[in-house]
């Protein structure tokens, strides 16, 4: 029979947390706000410009949150989390996207004068 731990500071993922990393990742975050704020109000872009600066901040600041808070890498010990949040992305864009796509027709079917 197994035996049950009911200390949740002994359990190995809690025990290899890092203030450090939590901090650096705090400040990834931060920063990539930070310029994203300043590239979408301080300067005269084009809005291509704007949305490529944007998406290259969030991809930054999503990739650097996932290996700094998660530990997600391709190591071995790791391979099977790093995979299943890569295809847990696609749902999520799906999701959204059929979300998009279900309230665009709903609107143009059940509102007044569309």
């Amino acid at each position: 029979m197994a035996h049950d731990e009911h200390n949740p500071l002994t359990h190995p993922e809690v025990r290899n947390a890092s203030t450090g990393l939590y901090v650096a990742a705090f400040v990834l975050g931060m920063a990539a706000m930070g310029i994203a704020c300043l590239v979408t109000v301080g300067f005269d872009l084009s809005q291509v410009t704007i949305l490529t600066w944007l998406a290259v901040l969030a991809a930054v600041a999503s990739l650097g949150q996932l290996y700094l808070l998660f530990k997600l890498d391709l190591s071995r010990a790791m391979l099977w989390h790093t995979v299943s949040l890569v295809l847990t992305i696609p749902l999520f864009f799906m999701a959204i996207g059929l979300t998009i796509f279900m309230f665009h027709y709903l609107e143009a079917r059940v509102m007044l004068g569309s």
